[in-house]
């Protein structure tokens, strides 16, 4: 048995019965959490010192493209989803091979561990065969991450002839192979779901088909969602899905914000979870990440980074900006009401953040019995956060931790980060072999380029230049 004992840190647990320990210990023996407390007694087990440092719960992604890692900095500028269609999916996503998938599921699993993600539902839908499915496996296997690998189908560009992709089911031998295969087991850190086209991309037959496939073997399933009336492929098919008892706590949907307040507590009362995506959100949606509207229905909000093209996808960025976001809105909402905000009517705060990076992504990818506080019995999967360098100090002690982790916490600020017992990454630096990962990031500036080429992209800057003129001086 391989023994740990985080001694003398400020403790977050996010569960309700164990609270928050100013100097506690957490004592964890292989895979899970033995004990929490204070002077525990822990004879043979490795000491990590916890004096000055927060340990909480790894972090959630419950919604990210993880194969897009290569093709950072080059989506920001890009308006709506027309723009991410046809440079992504209709043009760079065509000319992934197997190994692309593998180095940006690789390279793009570790980063999440760096930026304090121990889980992430991979969204994978840059998929055309078994060998990029196994590829895109293999590398969050060698990343050491818990991941929910939600298999997913591409979506390329029509051509005469061909089906298009909306009306295709999701092919049932290649879910068959991993359910009675590599992945058939749900006690592994890798585990199988399904990421489906759902009524917004799909056709309503395909929709429905997918989720009962994906019911057929235990599995959840996760649709993206536009919401906007008039530009779904089926205007009312969460109704629909609805009436046929097809939604359900196994149906996940991505981003929902522009979702009618009858359709929106339709799929709640149904059981569904809801992702928000603040930050890609906020550069395609017209409408608010849901966040306080599904509150007010009795739902739980998580949270996701999306598309490493964009930005940094790191959760503490986004769970920054899904607090800021939803507090604007309350502040909007009160001064609507006649009413000077006040912080004891104010209905957001950063433990709820915390709570949306945390427990909330645990529900949204059904893992809640697993991950998402820190108790007893739970899997040890536990981010520990330095908070005596300049970027922290003096936030602790006597401030709410909850505060210095969601406002004041960057990548750098997480020394130590450990899923189901093992560290993979200590003392700042990732426990991945150096060597390797250098090799690696070879590779993959390798594919970024190859791809770029084939797909003839090339980033154009704004029609006035570089710099607006309005901005020289």
């Amino acid at each position: 048995m391989t023994r740990t004992l985080i001694k003398n840190a400020c403790i977050v647990s996010m569960d309700p019965m164990i609270g928050d320990l100013d100097a506690g210990d957490i004592l964890v023996d292989d895979d899970r959490i033995a004990q929490i407390g204070r002077n525990l007694p822990a004879a043979g087990a490795e000491i990590l010192d916890g004096t000055g440092r927060i340990a909480m719960p790894g972090m959630v992604n419950a919604h990210i493209h993880t194969w897009e890692y290569q093709l950072r900095g080059i989506g920001s500028d890009w308006v709506g989803f027309r723009d991410y269609h046809n440079n992504m999916h209709k043009n760079l996503a065509t000319r992934y091979t197997a190994r692309d998938v593998y180095l940006g599921n690789l390279l793009g699993a570790l980063n999440q561990i760096r930026n304090g993600a121990t889980t992430i539902m991979d969204w994978c839908h840059v998929l055309r065969d078994a060998e990029m499915a196994d590829a895109a496996i293999d590398g969050l296997e060698e990343a050491g991450i818990r991941a929910v690998f939600a298999h997913g189908t591409v979506k390329p560009p029509e051509r005469p002839g061909e089906v298009p992709y909306y009306k295709k089911p999701f092919p049932r031998d290649e879910i068959r192979r991993l359910r009675t295969g590599r992945l058939a087991s749900d006690d592994r850190l890798v585990t199988l779901a399904m990421a489906i086209l759902g009524p917004d991309w799909g056709e309503y037959d395909v929709a429905a088909h997918d989720i009962r496939l994906a019911r057929e073997y235990g599995l959840s399933n996760s649709a993206h969602t536009y919401g906007r009336k008039g530009k779904r492929v089926v205007e009312d098919g969460y109704p629909r899905l609805a009436k046929e008892g097809l939604l359900g706590p196994d149906h996940n949907i991505a981003h929902g914000n522009c979702f009618a307040e009858d359709e929106l507590k339709l799929v709640l009362d149904a059981g569904c979870t809801i992702t928000a995506t603040c930050l890609t959100e906020a550069l395609n949606y017209e409408q608010p990440a849901m966040l306080g509207r599904m509150i007010k229905f009795g739902g739980m909000p998580s949270l996701g980074t999306d598309c490493d093209p964009y930005f940094n996808s790191s959760m503490l960025w986004v769970a920054r900006h899904a607090f800021q976001e939803q507090r604007a809105m309350d502040n909007r909402s009160l001064r609507e009401a006649g009413k000077w905000p006040t912080s004891s009517e104010h209905a957001t705060h950063t433990r709820d953040a915390l709570a949306w990076a945390t427990l909330g992504g645990a529900k949204a990818l059904r893992l809640g019995a697993k991950i998402g506080t820190l108790a007893p019995g739970k899997q040890a999967d536990i981010v520990m956060i330095d908070a005596r360098g300049m970027n922290i100090f003096p936030a602790l002690p006597g401030g709410d931790p909850s505060h210095a982790v969601v406002m004041y916490a960057e990548s750098a600020d997480i020394e130590n980060v450990m899923i189901a017992g093992k560290l993979v990454k200590r003392g700042g630096k990732l426990a991945f072999p150096a060597a390797r990962l250098e090799r690696l990031r070879q590779e993959l500036l390798e594919s970024r380029l190859r791809m770029m080429k084939e797909g003839n992209y090339v980033y154009r800057p704004a029609p006035n230049g570089p710099l607006p003129e309005r901005y020289v001086f």
